[in-house]
């Protein structure tokens, strides 16, 4: 080996060298980010099977006596099923309604032709500028006004459509060859069929992607239905377990036990959906 060919293998050894430091670096800084974000679940997870006296005072992170007393507190004493079912009808109803008005709104943003269309789709989307606290009371008297307040109606009627699905539906739906479009239409396809039959089936993946955001921002919702909602069987969970703060001031069992009733559909819904969503959201990032 020559002094020339010496000196260059020693260099190629230093950058391979840094290159798996480099790369231990990242993975070092990504598990301590992932280990810092887990453990809040885990000690609420093993928490809310301890009791009181030992979440305060122990200092083992596993229960050393497994208890399911805080669920039934929670269940029989907060009116919790009810606010399950209020949360799970509003997050259901709400998301499967926006993902079919954004889809149906960025199909014909994305492959219609017509007079102000991009000037439309940009007063569309400057409304996502402006703050929610700023329409909250002119938005409070309309649903009052309507006879909608203290309902869930009133909590699902103004979020039936949402200016970031339709963004997100568009920039996917672009991507689709009008070609494929056009022959549904020689073939005398209705614009009904060809959306059900051709686009829909094409955008399962960005539409999972929008279903598990909105479903996610529903359930966890807390402002609107606090101001909408004041009867106790009409309340959703966010608004329940704000109420214990009230009710059981130093139960953290008990907050540890409601807040993974809370937490566990979401999970699930995410654990179901994790495949589509992730594919969703970067195929909607290379149609920008």
């Amino acid at each position: 080996m020559t002094r020339d060919e010496a000196v260059q293998t020693t260099r190629n050894d230093a950058a391979a060298r840094l290159e798996q430091l480099r790369v231990a670096v990242v993975h070092a800084v990504l598990l301590t980010i992932t280990v810092s974000s887990v453990m809040p679940f885990v000690w609420m997870l093993f928490g809310s099977f301890k009791s009181y006296v030992e979440l305060t005072s122990g200092e083992s992170l596993w229960p050393q006596v497994w208890t399911v007393e805080n669920y039934r507190a929670i269940i029989f004493r907060a009116n919790f099923p009810q606010a399950f079912w209020n949360s799970t009808l509003v997050a259901v109803v709400v998301t499967a309604c926006v993902v079919l008005t954004s889809s149906a709104a960025a199909y014909v943003f994305a492959k219609y032709r017509f007079w102000g269309k991009d000037q439309l789709f940009i007063v569309i989307l400057m409304t996502m500028m402006v703050p929610f606290a700023v329409v909250l009371v002119p938005l409070y008297v309309t649903i009052a006004d309507l006879g909608l307040n203290n309902k869930l109606n009133g909590v699902i009627v103004p979020v039936l459509f949402s200016t970031f699905g339709i963004f997100l539906m568009r920039q996917f739906l672009e991507g689709i060859p009008n070609d494929l479009i056009d022959a549904g239409r020689i073939d005398g396809a209705s614009e009904w069929w060809i959306f059900s039959r051709i686009v829909i089936p094409l955008s399962t993946a960005p539409m999972a992607a929008l279903a598990v955001f909105t479903f996610l921002f529903n359930w966890d919702n807390y402002l609107w239905p606090l101001v909408v909602l004041s009867s106790p069987k009409s309340q959703t969970l966010p608004l329940v377990l704000a109420g214990l703060r009230s009710l059981y001031w130093e139960r953290y069992d008990m907050w540890a036990a409601g807040s993974m009733l809370t937490v566990a559909p979401v999970m699930l819904l995410y654990a179901v959906a994790q495949k589509q969503f992730i594919r969703g959201i970067t195929m909607t990032g290379l149609k920008a």
